[in-house]
C-alpha cells in the first residue's frame, strides 16, 4: 500500500478535530438501529457512533496511531478493497472521506458489499458553496480537496 496522505499531513489531526454535535447526531440517526458498523475512510474515529460495535476501515497508519485507547478496532485498508466477509456488518460508514478515493464508485459498491442493510455516507460537493460545514467548520478543506474533485465528479448512483 502506498503511503497515504495522511501519514504525511495528519500528524497532530486528533488535537485539531473535534467531533461537531450536529454532524454526530445526523450519522446516528442516519445509522438507525445498526449494532454493528464499519467506518471507512475512519481516520482518527471523530465521528464513530457510541454505543455501537465498530471496526474501522483506514490508511493511514498516522491516523490510525491518534485513535482514543476507547475506539474500537482498526485495521489498514481502503475503500475499494475492505478487509471485511460480505454481509459482515449492519451498517457502513463514511464521513468526510468520498473526496480521498481513488475510484468512489468501487469503494460505495465494497460499502454495499459488506453491508447487511444500510450504506451511511457523509460528503460534499465542492462546488457548492457556501456550504456551513467548509465555511464554519472545515473552511481549509475546499483548498486542500479542490484537486481531487476537479479530476473526479461524484453524481447519482
Amino acid at each position: 500500500m502506498p503511503e497515504p496522505r495522511y501519514d504525511r499531513i495528519g500528524v497532530g489531526y486528533a488535537a485539531l478535530r473535534r467531533p461537531d454535535p450536529r454532524i454526530a447526531a445526523r450519522i446516528a440517526d442516519a445509522l438507525g438501529d445498526a449494532r454493528t458498523v464499519v467506518n471507512v475512510g475512519a481516520g482518527t474515529g471523530s465521528y464513530e457512533p457510541a454505543g455501537r460495535r465498530v471496526v474501522a476501515v483506514e490508511p493511514s497508519a498516522t491516523m490510525i496511531a491518534q485513535r482514543a485507547p476507547s475506539a474500537g478496532p482498526a485495521v489498514r485498508g481502503v475503500a475499494d478493497a475492505i478487509p471485511l466477509a460480505s454481509r459482515s456488518v449492519d451498517a457502513a460508514l463514511a464521513t468526510l472521506t468520498l473526496h480521498h478515493w481513488p475510484d468512489w464508485r468501487a469503494g460505495i459498491a465494497e460499502m454495499v458489499r459488506v453491508a447487511r442493510r444500510r450504506v451511511v455516507i457523509l460528503t460534499w460537493d465542492p462546488d457548492v458553496e457556501p456550504f456551513w460545514l467548509t465555511r464554519d467548520y472545515l473552511p481549509q478543506i475546499t483548498d486542500i480537496d479542490q484537486p481531487v474533485s476537479d479530476r473526479y465528479v461524484c453524481g447519482g448512483f
